[in-house]
């Protein structure tokens, strides 16, 4: 028996689960999008997001309020509104604390009122489409700090 509790204890510290990373680039192209804008993630994952063109940030917003910032105790974040180019090495990382859909926009100008969009783990009913259909003509805010994430470089 001791030694079977030994073999679990070995084999249970020996296994390591790693979270994913998934990058998500604002302004691939110079366009007012963040690619991917629909990404499926767990518990633990780390969305890193890329300013790779134009000058964009990342905010989490509410289905139910586009381009305004999450309204909820936990889990709201906002980067820095950070120059992009193909040579900026700056990032903003998010730690996924649920499986229910996060939605994000680009708070810069009318952006995310022109469909910059994102979402994570979106469902039948709540769709990155439908969350950049409820933004158009809407007047994006954000934050007044930069919270719920760590900035650094990749």
């Amino acid at each position: 028996m001791l030694s079977r509790l030994l073999f679990l204890a070995i084999s249970l510290s020996t296994t390591t689960v790693r979270a994913a990373t998934i990058q998500i680039n604002a302004g691939e192209g110079n366009k007012l999008t963040f690619t991917p804008d629909s990404v499926k993630a767990e518990v633990g994952d780390v969305l890193e997001f890329h300013f790779v063109g134009g000058f964009h940030d990342a905010v989490r917003g509410d289905f139910d309020k586009p381009c305004q910032p999450f309204s909820g105790a936990a889990g709201g974040f906002a980067s820095d509104r950070v120059q992009g180019s193909a040579t900026n090495n700056k990032v903003f990382r998010v730690t996924v604390n649920t499986t229910d859909p996060i939605f994000f926009y680009c708070s810069v100008g009318a952006h995310c009122a022109n469909g910059m969009v994102g979402a994570v783990n979106p469902t039948d009913d709540q769709t990155v489409a439908a969350y950049a259909a409820a933004a158009k003509g809407k007047t994006a805010s954000r934050p007044t700090d930069t919270f719920g994430g760590v900035t650094g470089t990749a």
